[in-house]
C-alpha cells in the first residue's frame, strides 16, 4: 500500500503540475473546498497518523489545519513524506506492524488496543478516500488522471 500510495501521489502531482495555481486553489465545493486544501489535508492526516504509529501517542490534531499554502511547498513536503512512509513500510519487521497500540476512547469509556497495521491501513484508507474527490474534480475539469488499479503500479517488484 506504500507503494500504491507512493504511485497514486505521484501521478497527481505531475497532472497538477500542468495546471494554474488558481485552478488547484479555486473553491469547487469538495469538502475541504480546493485541490490543494484537500492535498494539504491528507498531509496533515498522515503526519499525524505515522506520528502516532511510531511513538502511540496521539498528537494534536485539527483536521482543518493547513500546512502548506503552495502547491510547490505541499508538492515538495509530499514527496518527501512518500518517501519515508515507504521506507518505514519496508524497513519494519512483521512484528512492528502487530505491536499494541492502546488508546483511550472517551467515546466508549474503555481502552481500545489496536495493532499498529490498523493505524497505517487507516492512513493508506483515508488517503484513497479524498485522492478520489480530488480525482473527480480531474474527472470534471476533463483532465485524465491516469490508471488507479493496482495491478498496473509499475513500484511493484514483481
Amino acid at each position: 500500500m506504500a507503494r500504491y500510495n507512493q504511485w497514486q501521489n505521484e501521478n497527481l502531482l505531475q497532472v497538477c503540475d500542468t495546471l494554474l495555481p488558481e485552478i488547484l486553489e479555486e473553491d469547487r465545493g469538495i469538502f475541504f473546498n480546493s485541490i490543494l486544501a484537500t492535498f494539504d489535508h491528507i498531509l496533515n492526516v498522515d503526519q499525524v497518523l505515522l506520528q502516532m504509529t511510531k511513538s502511540g501517542e496521539i498528537p494534536p490534531f485539527d483536521p482543518n489545519k493547513r500546512i502548506n499554502t503552495t502547491y510547490e511547498a505541499f508538492k515538495m513536503a509530499r514527496v518527501q513524506l512518500d518517501e519515508q512512509i515507504t521506507r518505514l513500510c519496508e524497513e519494519a519487521g512483521p512484528t512492528w506492524f502487530e505491536d499494541d497500540l492502546p488508546r483511550e476512547s472517551a467515546e466508549l469509556g474503555r481502552t481500545r488496543h489496536f495493532p499498529r497495521w490498523f493505524y497505517i491501513a487507516q492512513m493508506f484508507n483515508h488517503q484513497t478516500h479524498h485522492r478520489s474527490q480530488i480525482t473527480s474534480e480531474l474527472h470534471r475539469m476533463g483532465v485524465d488522471y491516469g490508471n488507479t488499479d493496482m495491478p498496473f503500479n509499475p513500484l511493484t517488484p514483481f
